[in-house]
């Protein structure tokens, strides 16, 4: 197995054909948001591939202007390849890949009290301890869906040098104004998250 940067044709397929079915129509921007920030150079989709090129393994990083923190957009393992580690290899396979100093931040959606909706949920914030995420003790909420905030790092900065570089990532894509309508880090204990809006461009 290899991790290899998608090709633009690639990338189409795999939001088509794997991240719809994996993501709810709220937490998936528009491919042309992806492709838009790819050609800034702030982007980068990875897949992970077995011996004869079958995509085992997406994962899509948000780069910071400053090249360290890396924010995980989406982590993804198409229907046929999940429950088998693929998802733990593959975030291996990511942190080998850039320098030992990288932050990799993560937003996993916070639970709902749904007991239904929270099942998978958990399941995701398990899986993600599980493979060495600490949750840091700052929420978000990202265009009305509340998060958890995660984060891969050895050594961990600071906690508000983190979220200091999280709200860039959104600050460098969007500007203030955009910012401060759609977008809360951290969300307070008590602030009320925003209604569910579409991503904007």
């Amino acid at each position: 197995m290899h991790l290899r940067t998608l090709t633009p044709e690639e990338l189409k397929t795999a939001y088509e054909r794997d991240l719809k079915e994996a993501f709810p129509p709220a937490e998936l921007k528009p491919l042309a948001a992806m492709e838009s920030m790819r050609a800034k150079g702030v982007y980068d989709p990875l897949v992970l591939v077995d011996g004869g090129g079958t995509p085992l393994g997406y994962i899509l990083l948000w780069k910071h202007k400053g090249g360290r923190y890396l924010l995980i957009d989406y982590l993804c393992v198409p229907a046929g390849h999940r429950n088998g580690g693929t998802g733990g290899r593959l975030l291996q396979a990511v942190r080998a890949c850039y320098p030992a100093d990288t932050v990799f931040i993560g937003e996993s959606e916070a639970p709902t009290g749904d007991p239904e909706r929270d099942e998978i949920i958990l399941r995701r914030l398990g899986f993600y301890a599980r493979n060495g995420a600490k949750t840091l003790g700052y929420d978000s909420a990202l265009f009305g869906v509340h998060f958890k905030t995660i984060c891969w790092a050895d050594p961990m900065p600071d906690e508000a040098k983190i979220m200091r570089r999280h709200q860039e990532i959104y600050l460098q894509q969007f500007g203030r104004e955009k910012y401060d309508r759609y977008i809360q880090i951290p969300l307070r204990p008590g602030e009320a998250v925003r209604p569910l809006t579409d991503w904007t461009e």
